[in-house]
């Protein structure tokens, strides 16, 4: 408010009336110094105050309040300068420094490893009664209750395709509505060229085993995927089928980790699409 008299333009609006009703109460909790202090805004505060009526100010909920010069031994206690309060400034500057080194330490490094993805099998599906290009599947991923996942597979796949299906499900998205059905994980497929086909497991695994990529085994994966971290965001970009259709992960130095099932380690595969993107 230094170099502004009303908060918009040359005259009084709304917005004054509207930030007066706002921060009233804190000027009504401010003491005389710290009021006099505050000397632009104070200023703006008791124009306004004066320029309404009493009658807009009391549906407003706003008590006019009394701004005078506090004693000079006052103002000396309300102000750094004459108090003598540099280093405790200096201390309120320290401390965001360290707060912001603590959070910079406290930087995660994402890894796959942070995502759950577990072997299912498609118990039943059917079409999405408000979507046509989506179907809603029931899939036992070793819960005690199949989990509902809706999928845009109608236009790849038949229900037939579908059902009995053994296939790999990310378990740790957060759960998400789609057009009125909420689902609580996501197949994971590859494509190429317009086709679409399921990662799938091993033949020996069985429902709730978790998949795992080389070189990150026995890390426990994140209850659920906090989505402000953007952890599958980061992870899924780099998410592939090789030239043999086996699934994987590329890291930042193009190696390729194979997401494996079992204590055997079997890859999981892709059964025709090479070189395609996993999600």
């Amino acid at each position: 408010m230094k170099d502004k008299t009303y908060l918009v333009g040359e005259e009084m609006t709304v917005a004054d009336l509207v930030m007066i009703n706002k921060v009233s109460g804190y000027m009504k909790g401010l003491s005389k110094e710290e009021r006099w202090s505050k000397n632009n805004f104070s200023r703006w505060y008791d124009l306004i105050q004066n320029s309404t009526d009493q009658e807009i100010l009391s549906g407003l909920g706003v008590e006019k309040i009394k701004l005078a010069q506090p004693t000079q031994k006052s103002a000396s206690t309300a102000n750094p300068k004459a108090s003598g309060e540099p280093k405790e400034k200096k201390k309120k500057e320290e401390k965001p420094k360290k707060e912001k080194a603590a959070k910079e330490a406290a930087v995660t490094v994402i890894t796959p490893a942070m995502i759950d993805i577990r072997v299912g099998i498609i118990v039943s599906a059917e079409k999405h009664p408000d979507a046509d290009s989506l179907y809603v599947e029931q899939i036992d991923v070793g819960e005690e209750q199949p989990r509902t996942v809706v999928s845009g597979l109608v236009k790849y796949m038949t229900l037939d395709e579908l059902i009995g299906r053994k296939v790999l499900v990310v378990c740790n998205l957060k759960p998400a509505s789609m057009r009125g059905v909420k689902s609580f994980a996501m197949v994971l497929c590859t494509s190429k060229d317009d086709k679409v086909e399921f990662v799938e497991p091993h033949l020996t695994s069985v429902p709730g085993d978790r998949a795992y990529f080389e070189e990150f085994s026995g890390i426990a994966p994140e209850p659920l995927l906090n989505p402000k971290k953007k952890i599958w965001e980061t992870i899924q970009p780099g998410l592939f089928t090789n030239g043999s259709g086996e699934a994987g992960w590329y890291d930042a130095d193009k190696k390729f980790h194979k997401l494996c099932v079992g204590s055997d380690g079997f890859v999981c595969k892709s059964k025709s699409i090479t070189d395609g993107i996993m999600k």
